[in-house]
Order: structure tokens, then sequence, then C-alpha cells
């Protein structure tokens, strides 16, 4: 996994998804480790998805 920043539209992705759950009250402790879990989630997906494909048998 890699520390590079995030491209905007995955920074408002990860935006809309928090400002829904502010919108719902949740606490901002919360709020906070959704944000991290999201952001390290979207860098393992776009780490995974730089790998090379497998050839299929």
């Amino acid at each position: 996994m890699n520390d590079a920043p995030l491209a905007a539209a995955e920074q408002k992705e990860v935006r809309a998804m928090l400002l829904d759950l502010v919108a719902k009250n949740f606490p901002e402790a919360y709020l906070d480790e959704v944000r991290k879990k999201a952001v390290l989630q979207l860098r393992r997906l776009k780490g995974e998805s730089a790998k090379p494909a497998k050839a299929a048998k």
C-alpha cells in the first residue's frame, strides 16, 4: 500500500460519505475512524488494481 494522495474523485466520495454520517449525527470520534478506514481501503484497492492481471487459464 502506498501513501500517495487520493484523487479528487476519491476525496469527493469520502467527503460525501462523511457528510451523510454527519447528517445522521454520528459522533466525531466515529467519523474520524471511518474516514481513516475509508482512505486505507481506497489506497488498498488502488494498489491491488495496479498489479498486473493474472492470465486466465
